[in-house]
């Protein structure tokens, strides 16, 4: 690949790398092709794992990818959830006490509480959100319920617009955004806010409390509703790769236009090597 100036400079700048995880990094239990050259190649930089993934808790994660040989802890990973609990708390910041009826798993639930958020799991109760996450454990009765409390005017959160979940052998679970559409079609009402990416909560998160400059940080993922558009929104360095949902045409027939295409992240990490060698011979082509 040949790169300008620009583009060398672009990516020399990156101290902190926002991945995304399953189709990006990981595909099921699996580490993809080239993911562990990546890490080698990023060495003495930051990297935090943004998952719109709400099915499980932070630490599942954590434990998944030191399984995997990638070392992690809390910092280096953010979950829709995390970012979820944190909005809740900024719209109830003056209650005593917040309460939701939650349709995810038990991780999901377990996370939450972690958090200060209270859980409420019958009809006809006080409430102050219904909250939608990847459920693995849905159940018809909770979307009943659900749906009986955004019908009488509760308003409701989710925590990513994932429509599916990529698996191996090019198989797919329904994921929050499928959800999110049963929601809408049976009440007749969107979501108030949609937390996950593309919204910019976790990269703001982010960069509040480790200071970086927008020019520093990368996002690299596979999804153009998601990855794409969280990097361009909160104007940070925008790296597609093909090692998951998003195809190379579907990209070039989107309104997202990512600074970088890779076939995966091992191609990345070669790309970053020709930046090293480039801009240590003084930013030749």
């Amino acid at each position: 690949m040949q790169l300008n100036h620009q583009k060398i400079r672009d990516l020399s700048r990156v101290k902190c790398w926002l991945l995304d995880m399953d189709g990006t990094i990981t595909l099921g239990e699996e580490l993809l092709p080239g993911a562990d050259r990546f890490f080698r190649s990023i060495h003495g930089s930051e990297y935090i794992f943004l998952t719109n993934n709400s099915s499980h808790s932070a630490g599942h994660y954590i434990n998944r990818m030191r399984k995997l040989g990638i070392p992690t802890d809390r910092k280096q990973m953010l979950t829709s959830t995390d970012a979820l609990a944190m909005y809740l708390k900024q719209l109830c910041h003056e209650q005593s006490e917040i309460l939701v009826f939650p349709v995810g798993t038990a991780d999901f639930e377990s996370e939450l509480e972690t958090a200060g958020i209270s859980l409420v799991k019958k009809r006809e109760q006080a409430l102050d959100y219904v909250v939608l996450g990847f459920d693995t454990s849905l159940t018809y009765e909770k979307l009943d319920i659900a749906c009986d409390y955004i019908r009488s005017g509760i308003p409701y959160l989710a925590a990513n617009p994932d429509y599916v979940c990529p698996m191996p052998g090019n198989k797919v679970l329904p994921d929050c955004g499928a959800i999110i559409a049963f929601m809408e079609t049976c009440t007749g009402k969107k979501p108030d806010k949609v937390i996950g990416k593309p919204d910019t909560a976790m990269v703001d998160m982010i960069r509040a409390n480790r200071g970086y400059r927008p020019d520093e940080i990368a996002m690299v993922g596979d999804r153009i509703y998601t990855d794409m558009a969280v990097a361009k929104k909160a104007g940070i360095l925008c790296i597609a790769v093909l090692s998951g949902e998003a195809t190379a045409e579907e990209i070039e027939a989107s309104q997202v236009e990512p600074d970088y295409i890779f076939t995966d992240v091992g191609e990345l990490s070669d790309t970053l090597s020709i930046c090293r060698q480039a801009a240590s011979a003084g930013g030749s082509d």
